[in-house]
């Protein structure tokens, strides 16, 4: 407004003598007036704003560029370019008054697009059940890994999950935190895959680490355990259909034994392909020592893929402690690769029975 109000003042202060050539009379007596004093004039109607800009402007490019006098015509050329001028300035003293009165309404807007709409009492609810659901998974998740994943093995976890396996138990020492600009692991590495961590890497997870060993939980809040694989999907795919084909013939093989007697559940496992490689290798050693009796196949994982190999074997019908003890000490004397943990039970039947069970995750 500043501008409109330095153009009224400019035309009320500059060159206001009477156009050359006339000459200012007294006014006469309004008709009807007989002596006394003279009737009342009628308030002359204030000029608008816009009409006093033109005339400002029309008079000053007149007077003061074209340097024509009131009394003279302006030519046709002469009237188009004050006409032009007054027409370039009107428009930019508008834009200077929109510009100034619409930046705080455009900057509200900005504001008001940027700002998030309050949550109801539902949604806060609902995200404190997510928040709730999504820190017990991951509280199991990473109890299964202190007690199911072998040692030294490197696990890639979002920060906080990475303190939750800490506190689990399970050593740090090749965690892999995974934040910003941090890369997956290589191949072997078991990732816990968080919402937060699905969030993060996208299909690149799936991509990068597509073998499932435990999932905890389900929906947006599930937890799973991942394997990145070396060249991803398209290798896995290839290294699983060739490690489910070895399994499954060296099933067979142990079945054919005639030193072994496996029970019905754990024989479906065993011509499923479904037994891990290193237990159906220690499971043959023992077949060569001795007669064994193959009572179950278990712990494949929490809620985990029908196709991942179980890990845990129990063989029973050894009568005495001692026979127990001594396919233990067997077991225990194998090399590393395929040394399983033993454990030694009492049977309901009031026999004993070992165990044998080997770390996640299973080799290919």
């Amino acid at each position: 407004m500043a501008y409109l109000f330095a153009a009224r003042e400019f035309l009320v202060s500059s060159d206001t003598s009477p156009p050359s050539g006339y000459r200012l009379d007294s006014p006469a007596p309004t008709g009807g007036a007989t002596g006394g004093a003279p009737a009342r004039m009628a308030p002359i109607a204030e000029p608008s704003w816009v009409k006093v800009i033109g005339t400002t402007l029309r008079l000053f490019v007149r007077r003061r560029i074209l340097r024509v006098p009131d009394a003279r015509k302006i030519d046709r050329a002469r009237k188009i370019a004050v006409a032009a001028v007054a027409a370039i300035v009107v428009l930019a003293v508008v834009a200077a008054v929109v510009a100034l009165t619409g930046a705080p309404a455009s900057h509200h807007a900005a504001h008001s697009r940027t700002t998030k709409p309050a949550l109801t009492r539902a949604q806060k609810l609902a995200r404190a059940a997510a928040a709730r659901a999504v820190a017990a998974n991951t509280t199991a998740a990473a109890a299964w890994i202190a007690t199911e994943v072998r040692q030294n093995a490197v696990i890639g976890c979002d920060p906080a999950t990475c303190a939750t396996i800490a506190q689990a138990g399970y050593g740090n020492s090749g965690q892999v935190v995974l934040k910003r600009g941090v890369a997956l692991p290589a191949a072997g590495a078991v990732v816990v895959a968080t919402p937060a961590v699905r969030a993060q890497y996208g299909a690149q997870l799936p991509m990068t680490a597509p073998e499932i060993i435990a999932v905890f939980g389900a929906g947006q809040e599930v937890v799973q355990l991942r394997v990145v694989v070396a060249g991803g999907q398209a290798a896995y795919s290839q290294a699983a259909s060739s490690a489910f084909t070895a399994r499954q013939s060296a099933g067979l093989k142990l079945i054919g034994n005639h030193k072994v007697h496996v029970y019905p559940a754990p024989r479906l496992a065993l011509t499923g392909g479904l037994v891990d490689a290193r237990l159906l290798t220690a499971l043959q050693v023992l077949a060569a020592r001795g007669s064994i009796d193959i009572y179950s196949f278990t712990d494949a994982g929490p809620v985990v893929s029908s196709s991942a190999p179980y890990r845990q074997a129990e063989i029973i019908g050894l009568t005495t402690r001692r026979a127990a003890n001594a396919i233990a000490r067997q077991l225990t004397a194998l090399p590393a690769s395929i040394r399983p943990a033993v454990a030694v039970v009492r049977a309901p039947a009031g026999n004993f029975g070992v165990t044998l069970r080997f770390k996640a995750p299973s080799p290919n």
